[in-house]
């Protein structure tokens, strides 16, 4: 979606206020019809008692008068008058004895009272009046108060739901204008949420992706720089031995040839270690876990950085009971133990001891083999521990080592390596403590339990 069509789009407080003045809309319709509708059924029943009190009266007056009909025919045509109706006094056999009015266009409502003397009826007042007479205004003047109310109760509800919606749909314009800002290079840019929960953990779930994002930006550059920097000595010395023996400077004798060599072989060594962390993340692709007896392995790479330890000046010690089988593509295993070892090694005092642990341990998940490397070094600092196990990081150079050789090599991909190889395996790597006198990796993969 392009920026044009995004803001081409109504903000979210807008429609929070649309959608909330629509709901009052209909509610106030509603319940408008459901007011009128009693108001004007509890109107006309008042009304219709006050019209036929009115006629009551006027019989009560007339029975004074009937003997003088001048006054009869006025009390008549005040009382139509009055009404808007026609009037009619009616003896008891039907005759109109005096009637004054327009019969009502439409529907009319017929009252009627009877006119006694002396306890005998001796006439009947008879009114055919308009339905709603007398009302003077009063229902449609309701209606249009009701229509006035409703419409500016729509628009407050409208205007509070916007000015409400803005203030919740505030840190979310923030989050965005932070993400804005990080995608332009702003690393530090950080979001501040709002005083609700749900913002203020959206705020912080985005800072904290920031973070990684500029934590590995820096580890990025930093290894980038460090790549070229390992890249470039090798390079440079194997170019000038070469050169000098070209110009005849050194001659190219064996000892020439092993100086040239030994520089290509550690520019080999860094293109390697790229290709080993390539390799080691599409490591689930390629993984064959196959059953395997753990006390060969660990003795093999017991052997393979036999040198190392003894430049060193290392003591390893080894402590793996018999017939404990795990199921890992051996490959794999391999290069995590001897990464792992081979680091323990190197960051090892002159005289120190490395030991590897491993016993079984069996749960509901089930039965994993417990692989621990313990070195007697001068530990891993508190905030470096989280990030031990990210490509490129390293707390101590020392910690990384590359696998083919046993020598530093400081790219700090070793444990990344380990930990890419154990996932796809089934299994985990962590650190299970450190401090001033070493530090212990607890490996974890799974085992197979023989009777």
């Amino acid at each position: 979606m392009t920026e044009g069509q995004r803001s081409r789009r109504p903000p979210l407080a807008w429609r929070f206020g649309l959608i909330f003045g629509a709901v009052v809309l209909a509610v106030l319709l509603i319940v408008g019809l459901l007011v009128n509708r009693v108001v004007s059924g509890g109107f006309e029943t008042v009304l219709a008692g006050q019209q036929q009190q009115r006629i009551d009266d006027a019989a009560v007056t007339l029975s004074d008068r009937l003997d003088r009909p001048a006054r009869v025919q006025a009390l008549v045509r005040r009382l139509a008058t009055d009404l808007g109706g026609v009037v009619q006094v009616l003896s008891p056999d039907g005759t109109v004895l005096s009637a004054f009015g327009k019969a009502p266009d439409g529907t009319a409502v017929t009252y009627t009272s009877p006119i006694e003397v002396d306890g005998q009826v001796m006439a009947t007042v008879q009114a055919d009046l308009p339905v709603g007479v007398g009302d003077r205004g009063f229902l449609p003047l309701f209606n249009v108060t009701l229509l006035i109310g409703g419409i500016l109760s729509v628009i407050g509800t409208a205007l509070v739901s916007v000015y409400v919606a803005n203030r919740l749909t505030r840190p979310l314009r923030d989050v965005a204008d932070a993400a804005r800002r990080l995608e332009a290079g702003e690393t530090a840019a950080r979001a501040t949420g709002g005083d609700d929960q749900e913002s203020a953990e959206l705020a912080d779930a985005f800072n904290a992706m920031a973070d990684r994002l500029e934590r590995s930006e820096m580890l990025r550059r930093r290894a980038a720089s460090d790549i070229a920097h390992d890249l470039a000595t090798p390079a440079t010395v194997l170019v000038s031995q070469l050169q000098a023996m070209v110009d005849g400077v050194v001659p190219a004798d064996r000892e020439g040839l092993e100086a040239a060599r030994s520089a290509a072989s550690a520019l080999g060594s860094v293109v390697a270690q790229m290709s080993d962390l390539s390799s080691a993340e599409a490591a689930p692709l390629q993984a064959q876990p196959v059953d395997l007896d753990l006390t060969p392995v660990v003795r093999d790479i017991e052997t393979a950085l036999d040198g190392l330890r003894r430049d060193r000046e290392v003591r390893l010690e080894t402590a793996i009971p018999d017939g404990l089988v795990v199921r890992v593509d051996p490959g794999h295993l391999t290069r995590v133990l001897r990464n792992v070892i081979g680091n323990a090694i190197s960051h090892s005092p002159p005289g120190g001891r490395v030991t590897v642990e491993a016993s079984l341990s069996r749960g509901a998940s089930g039965s994993v083999a417990i692989v621990r490397v313990t070195d007697q070094g001068a530990g891993i600092a508190a905030a470096d521990v989280p990030h031990v196990f990210e490509r490129f990081y390293r707390a101590d150079p020392a910690r990384s080592v590359d696998p083919s050789s046993g020598r530093p090599s400081g790219s700090g991909i070793g444990l990344t390596i380990a930990r890419e190889l154990l996932t796809a395996n089934g299994g985990r790597i962590d650190v299970e403590r450190t401090g001033p006198d070493g530090t212990t990796f607890r490996i974890e993969v799974p085992a197979e339990v023989r009777a």
